[in-house]
């Protein structure tokens, strides 16, 4: 793990605080960690001693919009705090494990700030994080994602590629909302490793059960950015990974979609099928779920980073729920998400990574799996929304948002057919029509002036961009100023 070499007088009182409890902070866990790991499973150790939640979610009853809101933009103010903001720093720019490990830095939980600061911009418009980022992109640059700890092997190299995996996300986010590209070179060099490597499980073990769950997150964002930038072979090979590999594993033990191993759970390996082999696959998928979604966990059993495997069920609910429309799965998900909230008592952004940790052990990279995969499913559409098995025949995104200027509107067609595309108000009345008639299938792009129809410039507010073809009908906010 790197340690920064200059810390604030606040840092250094965390340090010597939380001294004795610096082994379980685990960003990375190498061959030392994993030996002493396995020594303890040997021995027969206990699990540490659970604790109720602050507030369970069954009898508390589910959260309203606006209290998703409050947490995600409590984890982003949060973030802010715990950001290496010191001059000067070899590693200004990144984000600190937590509260009681200010010493550890890593780029996995900075690319995830990015796009956590990145999304408040999209939903508030509030451009307060935006130096924040591009401090971060700092960091990134200097600790890219392909040269992080463990190297490249197939058998040990799972860090690298989940780095890779939150790259590519947190820069298509940035790239979305404020449209600078940028870091997309950073990002296309994130996706060719993606691209060029692989995970294998070489038996029972730590390898054998976080790789599963890693190169199926990691595929499922090879997918996602290969359709984004419109590169075949970058989706081809996450289908082909995803399919051979990951699925092939999970068919042969479905106990991989309740497993917990690192800071990864079966969600992630749900989420990255259902992001990937089954967006090519569809006719498959429904048969699939029926015989291996109820394998996937409802409840993450009590660890080291019980609160980081609750995070990923969520989302892997969530998207199960998305596929099938199904409400138990929706439930889940809100139940999971919930509880999460709960750990934040001293509501101050951020959670710890298993309950029975204090309010002074809230950690960075757990707050972001909280925003990330529970509070932002129930906030605003977003520009990025990844491709699931159940996409529509049609997707589409605006950006930047909110836009001073022009507005760029992609939208992609699963097959070819008649377009409309147009510019609405609050009200629901056009103004300006961007599109219309017959488009081949795949991907396009149109920009808005800021125009009405008759070429008059539009007042400053809340639009609707709204696209129809084959029979479908979407929408997504645009927010344009003058």
């Amino acid at each position: 793990m790197r340690s920064t070499r200059t810390l604030t007088l606040l840092g250094i009182l965390c340090c010597v605080i939380a001294l004795g409890s610096l082994a379980s902070a685990t960003p990375y866990w190498g061959p030392e960690e994993v030996a002493a790991r396995s020594r303890a499973r040997e021995a027969g150790e206990a699990p540490p001693v659970w604790k109720a939640p602050s507030r369970p979610a069954a009898s508390a009853g589910p959260l309203t919009r606006d209290e998703y809101f409050d947490m995600f933009e409590r984890e982003a103010a949060f973030l802010d705090v715990w950001q290496n903001h010191v001059p000067g720093d070899p590693e200004f720019g990144g984000m600190r494990e937590g509260e009681h490990l200010p010493d550890i830095i890593q780029t996995d939980n900075t690319s995830e700030s990015i796009w956590v600061w990145s999304r408040y911009y999209e939903l508030t418009g509030d451009n307060r994080y935006y130096q924040n980022i591009q401090d971060a992109f700092t960091y990134c640059m200097n600790f890219p994602a392909y040269n992080e700890e463990g190297g490249d092997s197939e058998t040990y190299g799972y860090y690298r590629m989940y780095n890779c995996g939150w790259a590519v996300r947190a820069v298509q986010k940035y790239y979305d909302v404020y449209g600078d590209d940028t870091y997309m070179a950073y990002a296309d060099s994130c996706a060719s490793y993606l691209r060029h490597h692989t995970l294998i499980r070489p038996g029972p073990g730590f390898y054998g059960y976080v790789n599963p769950p890693v190169l199926s997150w990691a595929m499922g964002n090879l997918y996602w950015y290969g359709v984004r930038q419109d590169n075949a072979e970058w989706r081809a090979e996450a289908v082909r990974q995803a399919g051979e590999y990951v699925k092939a594993w999970v068919e042969e033990e479905p106990y991989l979609l309740e497993d917990e191993e690192w800071a990864m759970s079966g969600g992630a390996t749900m989420w990255g099928l259902l992001a990937s082999y089954f967006v090519v696959h569809p006719d498959e998928r429904d048969d699939w779920l029926a015989i291996y979604k109820d394998d996937l966990a409802t409840w993450a059993t009590p660890g080291e980073h019980q609160n980081a495997w609750n995070g990923w069920y969520a989302l892997g609910h969530w998207t199960v729920a998305e596929v099938l429309d199904d409400p138990y799965h929706y439930t889940q998900h809100q139940t999971l998400t919930d509880f999460l909230i709960a750990e934040d008592a001293d509501l101050d952004g951020g959670i710890p990574t298993r309950p029975e940790d204090t309010d002074e052990m809230d950690q960075t990279w757990v707050a972001n799996y909280l925003a990330y995969m529970g509070c932002d499913p129930f906030l605003a559409p977003a520009a990025d929304a990844p491709p699931i098995a159940s996409a529509p025949s049609l997707q589409l995104s605006a950006g930047p948002h909110p836009a001073v200027g022009d507005v760029r509107l992609r939208f992609a067609l699963a097959q070819p057919g008649e377009v409309t595309l147009a510019i609405h108000d609050s009200n629901g009345r056009q103004v300006r029509a961007l599109a219309g008639g017959w488009h081949a299938a795949g991907p396009h792009e149109v920009v808005w002036h800021g125009r009405d129809d008759h070429g008059r410039p539009t007042t400053s507010g809340a639009y609707y961009a709204v696209l129809g073809a084959t029979g479908d009908r979407v929408s997504r906010p645009v927010i344009w100023l003058r």
